[in-house]
């Protein structure tokens, strides 16, 4: 999803989120969390990426499998060390964020899935405690960090955590003005109106299923290049540097169509049932 089609209040959320905890005095009560939740494959942690890429913010990034240790202890340990860094960063000018993606996979309860273990409730804790008193780790001072946090479900957190004061919610899910400028992005040779009828035909698709969409039509450009030159041939040129251009491929929109039948039908099909 091309940088135009980050939704306009979507970046409001995340703006006002740098913004509050990067000015000198924060405000009381101005949360350090920002948690971004709502379906999967809707653009959540790619848009935060390119607005911090825009805005010049370097992203720590932590992701669930990363706060997975056999030893107790760790995985906090592993917040803390990046929280430093990430001060480190500012001290240096460099505006930088903690971004914590699949939270509620990585501390969510998940019932009887849950292995609820001391990594997880230390987990918690720490971000807790970062979020109570974000200039004070391990005794020693440092700079406020503020630390996104984006998931499907946020309900699976712990309520303590997730509270006012801690982490502000933002719920986000497409509108379809804002599905329709995703896909427009996509397929920027597209008038408005097809875009529309596109996303009409196809309504429970996420705005991962169009990118895909647009991958698997550019494969078609790829696999021409194969046969134009060679697979030993290609390959070579590839790994040296060239470049197979495809940016300003465009397709029409009897193919578009198929190819997102396709691939709805590709992800219907359960093989293991069949």
């Amino acid at each position: 999803m091309p940088t135009n089609a980050i939704a306009e209040r979507f970046r409001e959320v995340v703006s006002l989120h740098l913004v509050g905890n990067f000015q000198p005095d924060v405000a009381p009560g101005f949360p350090l969390l920002l948690g971004i939740q709502g379906p999967p494959g809707e653009g959540k942690t790619y848009q935060v990426e390119r607005i911090l890429e825009e805005a010049g913010v370097v992203p720590l990034l932590l992701s669930g499998g990363e706060l997975e240790s056999p030893n107790a202890g760790a995985p906090a340990a592993r917040i803390r060390a990046v929280y430093r860094d990430a001060g480190v960063h500012l001290d240096a000018g460099t505006p930088a964020v903690v971004l914590l993606n699949d939270a509620d996979a990585a501390i969510g309860s998940w019932g009887e899935l849950t292995q609820y273990t001391v990594n997880t409730q230390n987990l918690i804790t720490e971000l807790m405690h970062l979020a109570d008193y974000p200039t004070r780790v391990e005794g020693q001072g440092t700079r406020r960090v503020p630390i996104i946090l984006t998931g499907n479900d946020f309900t699976r957190l712990y309520a303590p955590l997730r509270r006012t004061g801690r982490m502000g919610i933002f719920s986000w899910r497409m509108n379809p003005a804002e599905r329709e400028a995703a896909v427009r992005s996509l397929f920027p040779w597209l008038v408005d109106k097809t875009a529309r009828e596109l996303v009409l035909r196809f309504p429970d698709q996420p705005i991962s299923f169009w990118a895909a969409v647009r991958r698997r039509l550019d494969d078609g450009v790829l696999i021409a290049a194969v046969e134009r030159r060679g697979l030993r041939d290609l390959t070579r040129r590839l790994v040296s540097g060239s470049r197979i251009k495809i940016d300003d491929h465009t397709y029409s929109v009897e193919d578009i169509t198929v190819a997102a039948k396709a691939m709805a039908d590709d992800s219907a099909h359960d093989f293991l049932t069949s």
